[in-house]
């Protein structure tokens, strides 16, 4: 039985849309946290710091995973990576005007539909 019984995605479009949304939340909670480091707010950037820790360490991991399924070379992944926020922003982008290649969809497909 399917995972999702209506949904003609693959597990790779959706492993790609999750990363997307967490590749925007950890841009928008560094500018959070730059926004209270830049006022002074000490509990602010605590909380945030740690927030925003928490939201770059699942991006990281989710990039690392990702990156051979989508295709991307290990060079985008790591600049990704290195350059926090602008890295989250670039993942964004590139998900959002590229999203999933055509083979590395059907090859996903194909192995989705593999008996067990």
């Amino acid at each position: 039985m399917p995972d999702f019984a209506d949904d003609t995605s693959t597990e790779l479009e959706r492993k790609a849309d999750a990363l997307k949304w967490v590749s925007l939340v950890e841009g928008i909670t560094y500018v959070g946290l730059l926004v209270f480091w830049l006022g002074g707010n000490r509990i602010g950037t605590v909380l945030f710091g740690s927030l925003h820790g928490m939201i770059f360490l699942a991006f990281s991991g989710m990039v690392l995973l990702i990156a051979r399924e989508i295709e991307w070379s290990w060079t985008f992944a790591v600049v990704a990576i290195v350059t926090g926020p602008i890295g989250a922003f670039l993942v964004y982008e590139r998900i959002r005007r590229d999203g999933v290649p055509e083979h590395a969809r059907r090859r996903t497909a194909r192995a989705e539909a593999r008996p067990a």
